[in-house]
C-alpha cells in the first residue's frame, strides 16, 4: 500500500502538473468509456524516465482489461469506486481515498461501480515504450 507520505509526496507532484505544465496536456482513450487527461508529463526521475500524472474518470460499471504498463503506477481513487485486480493479489474494493502501487510490467485491471469513478495517477515510466500494453488475463 501507499503510505501517506509517499502519497502525498505523488499528490504535490500532481499539483505541479497542473500548474507547471508545458500547456501540452492532452486526453487520451485507452479503453472506451475511459477518459484520461494528462495533467503533467516531465522528464525523470532518471536517465530514460518520464514522470506522467493523469486524472482518468471512468463510466459507471467499467470494466478495463488486463494490462502493464513499462514502470511504476501509483493511484487514488477521488470519487466512485470498484474492483481492482493485481495479478497475485487478491481484489481490492475500491472507495474514495483507496490508494495502491503496482510493480513496473505487473498485469492489472479493474471494474468501476455503479456510479463510475474518478482517479488520479502517477505513472513513473520507461521513456520510448508503450504507455499501455493490454495482456491476456492470468490463468
Amino acid at each position: 500500500m501507499l503510505s501517506r507520505r509517499m502519497f502525498a509526496g505523488c499528490a504535490i507532484c500532481a499539483a505541479i502538473g497542473l500548474v507547471a505544465d508545458d500547456g501540452s496536456a492532452q486526453q487520451t482513450q485507452p479503453f472506451p468509456g475511459v477518459k484520461r487527461t494528462i495533467i503533467g508529463r516531465r522528464d525523470g526521475p532518471s536517465e530514460g524516465y518520464e514522470t506522467v500524472e493523469s486524472i482518468v474518470e471512468f463510466e459507471p460499471n467499467k470494466t478495463v482489461d488486463w494490462h502493464t504498463h513499462p514502470g511504476t503506477e501509483a493511484g487514488y481513487v477521488l470519487e466512485g469506486g470498484g474492483e481492482w485486480r493485481v495479478k497475485g493479489e487478491a481484489t481490492v474494493t475500491m472507495t474514495p481515498g483507496t490508494n495502491w502501487v503496482i510493480a513496473p510490467d505487473t498485469p492489472h485491471s479493474g471494474r468501476s461501480g455503479p456510479q463510475g469513478s474518478k482517479l488520479v495517477f502517477t505513472h513513473v515510466v520507461q521513456k520510448g515504450k508503450p504507455f499501455l500494453t493490454t495482456v491476456p488475463a492470468p490463468a
